[in-house]
């Protein structure tokens, strides 16, 4: 078990090779949207020229709105349930108290893609190399839209 204090949620994307992750997900993000955020679980932020605030879910392989400026983002992020539902949050402290702890380039994903039958379980979870999870999640999504 894990004792340590939980790592920071989200990262500044400009900690990544932005290019190299979003290239495989050209095909669903669009090339005004600026990369602000990736989580532990390798979604992504963006800001875009209007001002509102889009997220790539990795999960769900959508890209959505979650908020209309920049100061609705933070004011919805203090909020462990937004956060929770938006980012499935609540998975890193599971991950977290099991051992998975993902390092800056790293995330934490599923084994077994939900969407291909997988578990919501600790134990169908694992720590994957970032630029390696995006391109598997890319993928999978387009080939399942």
């Amino acid at each position: 078990m894990n004792e340590s204090p939980l790592p920071p949620f989200m990262t500044s994307a400009e900690a990544f090779d932005i290019e190299d992750l979003l290239e495989p997900w050209r095909w669903l993000v669009p090339p005004e949207a600026t990369p602000l955020l990736v989580s532990v679980f390798g979604d992504w932020v963006f800001g875009t020229p209007d001002g509102s605030l889009w997220a790539l879910s990795v999960l769900e392989g959508t890209y959505s709105q979650i908020a209309s400026t920049g100061a609705e983002y933070n004011r919805l992020k203090s909020s462990f349930e937004w956060l929770d539902n938006t980012f499935m949050a609540g998975w890193q402290e599971i991950a977290h108290r099991h051992g998975l702890v993902s390092a800056v380039h790293e995330c934490i994903g599923w084994k077994v893609h939900p969407a291909l039958g997988g578990p919501f379980s600790k134990e169908n979870l694992e720590v994957f190399s970032m630029r390696v999870y995006q391109y598997l999640m890319s993928q999978l999504h387009q080939q399942l839209k």
